[in-house]
Parts: C-alpha cells; sequence; structure tokens
C-alpha cells in the first residue's frame, strides 16, 4: 500500500511541475525513476495518464480525472495524519488572505468572529484584489477564487459553489420594459463583467443546448459590488451570483429576470494554496473550518450583521452617560438622531 501512495504523491508532483526533471528536482529523486514510476502506474490503470511532447507533460481527460481523485486520497490522509499527530500545534502566527472585496464581505467576514475566537493567538491580514495575485511575491497563505482555475503548481482545493442570476431593478424594468426572450434581451443595456472574462459570456439555454449570450451595454466593469450598485441604481441588466443578491431579490430591490433560459449553473469556488505538504497548522485550520462553513452546496446570502446584544447595552448605557452629562454651559445637550440639523 504504501508504495501506490508514493506513486500518487509521484503523479500530482509530475502533474504539477509538468515535467519529469522538475518533478525529480522536486522530490530528490532520479527523473528516470520518475518516468519509469508514471508508466508502470499508466500499465496498472491501463490509460495514458500524460502526452508526452519534447517541451513538457499535458494531462490527458484521463489523467485530469485521475489526479482528482488522487488528491482527494493524499488530502485525507494528511487530515488523518494531523487528527492524531499535530492536533496540539497551536494554531497561531499570521494567516494572510487573498480574494475580492465581494468575496470576503459576504462569505468570509460573516464567520470570522467565530473562527478567530477558536484560535485566539491567530492573527489575520486580507489582501483584497480584483484578480489573483502572484501567492509567493505577496506571501499569501490562501487565495479565495470562483470560477475556473489554470492548471498551476498550486493546489486548489473546491470549498463551495455559486448560483447566478439575471436580474434589474424595478425601476429599469418600468423604464425599458421586462425582457421575456433573449431576443428581448439583446436590445436591453446589460452591465457586465470586462471583456475577456470568464464571466463576460453569460451561459443561456436555447432549446435542449446550452450556449454563451454576448450581453451589450454602455458599463463592463471587474466590480461585481459595482455592477450590483448600477443594477441597483436602475441602470441595466447585471448577472450576478446569488449568494451577493439575494438578499436584493428578496427585498424586491432586484426582479429576476428569464429564469427558464438563464441556464443554473453552479460555479465552483476554490481555496488556493501553495501545497499539499506540510501545510501550517492555521492554513489547515482555515480551510477546514471554511469547508465546515460554506459546504460544496450553493452558497447562500448572510444577512447583514446585527449589533450584538452586550454592545446594543453598552451603547445604551453611553448614550444615557451622555444625556446626563452637563455642558460646559451647563446644559443638558440635546440628543442627536443623525438628522441634518434644525
Amino acid at each position: 500500500m504504501n508504495y501506490k501512495i508514493r506513486e500518487l504523491d509521484i503523479f500530482l508532483r509530475v502533474s504539477d511541475e509538468s515535467s519529469f526533471s522538475a518533478a525529480g528536482r522536486a522530490l530528490d529523486c532520479d527523473p528516470s525513476t520518475i518516468s519509469k514510476v508514471i508508466q508502470r502506474l499508466e500499465d496498472r490503470l491501463g490509460v495514458r495518464l500524460f502526452n508526452r511532447t519534447s517541451r513538457a507533460l499535458a494531462l490527458t481527460q484521463e489523467g485530469k480525472q485521475f489526479r482528482e481523485a488522487a488528491q482527494r486520497v493524499i488530502e485525507a490522509i494528511e487530515e488523518a495524519e494531523t487528527a492524531v499527530g499535530c492536533r496540539d500545534r497551536a494554531v497561531d502566527g499570521v494567516l494572510r488572505l487573498n480574494s475580492s472585496l465581494a468575496f470576503i464581505q459576504y462569505h468570509v467576514a460573516p464567520h470570522l468572529r467565530e473562527f478567530l475566537g477558536r484560535h485566539p493567538r491567530l492573527r489575520i491580514e486580507i489582501v483584497l484584489t480584483t484578480t489573483p495575485v502572484d501567492m509567493f511575491e505577496h506571501q499569501i497563505d490562501i487565495s479565495l477564487r470562483g470560477g475556473y482555475i489554470p492548471d498551476s503548481s498550486l493546489v486548489a482545493r473546491r470549498i463551495a459553489s455559486s448560483r447566478w442570476i439575471i436580474c434589474a431593478a424595478p425601476a429599469y424594468l418600468q423604464r425599458a420594459g421586462t425582457p421575456k426572450t433573449l431576443d428581448d434581451l439583446q436590445s436591453h443595456n446589460c452591465l457586465n463583467f470586462l471583456p475577456g472574462s470568464f464571466r463576460s459570456n453569460w451561459p443561456v439555454r436555447q432549446g435542449d443546448d446550452i450556449a454563451g449570450f454576448e450581453p451589450k451595454g454602455n458599463v463592463s466593469s471587474n466590480s461585481p459590488d459595482l455592477l450590483r450598485w448600477l443594477a441597483i441604481d436602475g441602470l441595466g441588466v447585471a448577472r450576478l451570483s446569488h449568494a451577493h443578491v439575494g438578499n436584493d431579490l428578496a427585498r424586491g430591490v432586484l426582479v429576476p429576470l428569464l429564469e427558464r433560459q438563464a441556464v443554473d449553473v453552479e460555479e465552483p469556488v476554490f481555496a488556493v494554496y501553495a501545497s499539499r505538504r506540510n501545510l501550517s497548522p492555521r492554513v489547515r485550520a482555515f480551510l477546514d473550518f471554511l469547508q465546515e462553513r460554506l459546504s460544496p452546496s450553493p452558497m447562500e446570502p448572510v444577512p447583514p450583521p446585527q449589533p450584538r446584544q452586550d454592545a446594543r447595552r453598552h451603547e445604551g448605557r453611553a448614550t444615557r452617560r451622555l444625556r446626563n452629562s452637563p455642558t460646559r454651559g451647563g446644559a443638558a445637550p440635546a440628543a442627536s438622531t443623525g438628522g441634518r440639523g434644525q
């Protein structure tokens, strides 16, 4: 059994590096030995795992499927080892996260108080960007991204999925009309992600087929927050994550459109990190926590945070002290309601 685990480890390293030589250097092993292990694995499985060229190796379709299964096996082994051998290691130090403002605000921030309550010696630094950054240059421990992660030497662990909705504000629909078909939508102002983004084409159903709809409009952006704000303001039609606009839909601020044609695509959400091997306790703890809180099911909108009971009591006491405190002139101050003035 041990040699099979070793084979999986070698296979994953080769798929990460796309090279027998690079994998050999990483594993301190001769490239010819690496090649023989892969050949033996392919012979036993009866499929080709890599397409070999003079420049590099590329996973076949079977190789990609095998990689997903192999990653799950290795991660399960490491989690078991951690549960038994590393449970007493402290979760402390600094954990650096990278993601978009929208993802952090709607899916991570609501759970941070609970996570940090479990690990009071941990500090978290959050680097907000609209696109992924070089994790090594910026010393990022975990990057949280939606969509499909390009092949790389990084490890991508699926932690959740999100549904996407075509929607618009009632004020816009009253002014421009409600699109009933895709042909109708062609004449509407669509607020979209920047050209070239994998989200700039909207997947829609045409009969039994799924096609990419190319929306046309006068604003595009890499910020889902901006597109949401513009849609609520009545500028046009947008396609946004249900987890992002679910509360707006529930309140009637936005209205779902073309629900039969709009394909209910579940976009995967990944936690991306540098290596499966020797994860620090803080990285592993956060990955497990995200998996626990988000789960692979489609993410739902989180209600905005409410003041805690003890915070409200503290605020009430502070207000009473303020009202009972004399001013310099001896008169009690007027209570403010937050208005513009008298």
